[in-house]
């Protein structure tokens, strides 16, 4: 193939791609969105972050935010974090299929993944996208995070653990930095009497983390209670009829290969 034709063969795939916008549907605005078909790139770099298996797997996390807000034909849109089970099980079905298998303690259940969407769908859905809460002279005011923050505090959080940490990560010796990163990806501003600070305006996500760490122990508790109300709509996505109670849908690597 002479290297014109495999140009020309190049663009005419990128205009298909192009072309080939899917509706996917995504909950914390409860409309269709266009969405460019996964690529096999995209689907190599699935597979590749799954490997690396430090760190709460924040690298396949990352990797799967980035090809949503990639993937997302309209700008406008932000997507959150709440949105993305969903967001993926829809890209998953239009790239592998709409049957998923799932083996769990050698029984194997099979997930119809058109029902299943059509399920979450029309679930009560995202009812609550903010919160404020207040202990004494602080005031917290927190929103469910974009995928845009979400991976902007996995890479800090990441970075800080290798950084500090010369041997090979174990997740038992950071629990506790995972939990309260997690945490800080829902704030938006600290305000203690009259001085408030913004996260991304004025604090980094190291910032954030130092400021939060400070704070009573009080605090930390009334803000894990505001962040689990406000993932309920994304573990139910992950909850399916099929499957036993104490077994969920898993957002892994896996999910994007075909079932057998």
């Amino acid at each position: 193939m002479s290297n014109k034709n495999f140009k020309d063969l190049l663009s005419s795939i990128d205009a298909l791609n192009e072309s080939s916008a899917a509706s996917v549907y995504v909950p914390s605005i409860k409309q269709d969105v266009p969405f460019s078909p996964m690529s096999v790139k995209q689907q190599k770099q699935i597979l590749a972050s799954g490997i690396d298996n430090e760190v709460e797997n924040l690298s396949f996390m990352n990797a799967l935010n980035d090809i949503i807000c990639q993937n997302c034909r309209d700008s406008k849109v932000k997507i959150l974090t709440c949105d993305k089970p969903l967001i993926v099980l829809q890209l998953r079905k239009q790239a592998v299929g709409d049957t998923l298998k799932i083996t769990e303690n050698d029984q194997e259940y099979t997930i119809n993944l058109n029902d299943h969407i059509e399920a979450c769908k029309n679930l009560k859905g995202v009812t609550k996208k903010t919160f404020d809460l207040t202990h004494d002279t602080i005031t917290i005011s927190g929103r469910i995070p974009t995928l845009t923050t979400d991976t902007q505090y996995n890479k800090h959080f990441t970075q800080s653990v290798k950084k500090n940490t010369k041997t090979k990560v174990k997740i038992t010796d950071i629990i506790g930095d995972i939990y309260v990163s997690e945490l800080v990806k829902y704030i938006d501003t600290i305000t203690i009497g009259e001085v408030s600070v913004s996260a991304g305006d004025d604090l980094t996500p190291a910032n954030a983390v130092q400021l939060f760490e400070s704070l009573p122990l009080q605090v930390s508790t009334k803000l894990a209670e505001e962040v689990k109300n406000l993932r309920e709509y994304e573990n139910e996505c992950l909850t399916s009829s099929v499957l036993p109670e104490d077994i969920n849908i898993s957002i892994d690597a896996g999910l994007f290969t075909a079932s057998e």
